[in-house]
């Protein structure tokens, strides 16, 4: 592994925990969800800038994702929040005394669903009720939008539900597996549904004929999860490596995963594919980070590990050109890596 002396091209310091960061469905912004309730945004480049802080929850906010190109945000206030391009939030939805748990919009923004205990309630994108609550039979782990935002699945204890989000009367296919499931993923060809379990295992259901996988063995907590943009691979945290199960030739069913990065014994707890290249982003809970090529080259650090406790690596995010990742530090640190600035400390 080659160590970079400082491969940052920029860094700003939050002051407060950064809880989540991810890009807009245009990968042209970012937003990170900050511990005090508020929103830090940024525009996707390499340009000089400072990001916009716009308060967002009289409390923290609990999931952030992308709504089209802007973002939505739910909060342990009860509230929903989408925040735009003029950056004045907006309050879509509240349910006074309970947490939105989970946030999630379809790909242009026009569906939104929340999460609330055993609950969700899809909105329109301007935050009106689209039907009655959808009742699940424990509380919600996690839920994600298929590719073409058809459909709804949403993970809880002992399985999977997918709804429709367009039916008048919605009764849910259920997927079935005991234990408890968390973050959902869809393959991007919109046929397979992943989850990661509590027991520090991935469960999948291949819809056409409900056949299932199992990948198990990891030592830790898959707290990320996401398909290369072609969906060749299924590259997770929860290892002192990121696991990519591959997703071709018949795969995953009796294929060995892939084990990219350098084992350190420290286990990973962001991956972030690169958009266009067979390159990942893989961030640990000590704070390095590094890039790792798909095909056994060796991987590059680009930051160090932090000696601080606090400084687990909680989002890492690329911009749509693949010219850009941003990192995000528990601790309150958000960065930016150019393509420059890592060619320049490689040389270094």
């Amino acid at each position: 592994m080659h160590n970079p002396p400082s491969a940052i091209a920029q860094q700003w310091n939050l002051g407060v925990r950064v809880n989540a960061l991810t890009a807009n469905a245009s990968g042209t912004r970012l937003a990170a969800a900050l511990g005090d309730g508020r929103l830090a945004l940024l525009a996707a480049d390499d340009g000089p800038q400072e990001p916009s802080l716009i308060h967002a929850h009289d409390g923290i906010s609990l999931s952030l994702a992308a709504c089209g190109d802007d973002f939505i945000s739910g909060g342990d206030d009860g509230s929903v929040v989408r925040v735009g391009n003029d950056s004045e939030p907006k309050n879509l939805f509240r349910q006074k005394g309970k947490w939105i748990d989970h946030a999630a919009a379809d790909p242009d923004g026009g569906i939104i669903a929340a999460a609330y205990g055993k609950n969700i309630q899809l909105l329109d994108g301007g935050g009106q009720p689209l039907g009655a609550p959808l009742l699940h039979p424990g509380s919600i782990g996690g839920m994600a939008f298929s590719p073409n935002g058809k459909r709804l699945a949403a993970s809880h204890l002992n399985g999977v539900s997918l709804w429709w989000t367009n039916a008048k009367e919605q009764k849910p296919v259920v997927l079935p597996w005991k234990g408890s499931h968390l973050a959902v993923a869809w393959h991007p060809d919109g046929k397979i549904v992943m989850t990661a379990m509590q027991e520090s295992a991935l469960h999948g259901w291949r819809l056409a004929d409900m056949n299932e996988m199992r990948m198990q063995g990891y030592a830790g907590k898959i707290s990320a999860m996401r398909f290369s943009p072609r969906g060749r691979y299924l590259f997770t945290s929860g290892a002192a490596q990121a696991i990519g199960w591959p997703f071709f030739g018949g795969g995953p069913w009796g294929k060995a995963p892939i084990a990219i990065g350098t084992d350190r014994g420290m286990l990973a707890s962001e991956v972030a594919p690169h958009p266009k290249d067979d390159i990942v982003a893989i961030g640990s809970q000590d704070g390095m980070i590094e890039l790792a090529p798909t095909d056994g080259r060796p991987a590059v650090m680009i930051h160090p590990p932090v000696a601080e406790q606090g400084s687990a690596v909680t989002g890492l995010a690329w911009n749509s050109a693949g010219t850009c990742l941003f990192a995000a530090l528990e601790s309150g640190y958000l960065m930016l890596f150019t393509i420059d600035s890592v060619a320049n400390a490689v040389k270094q």
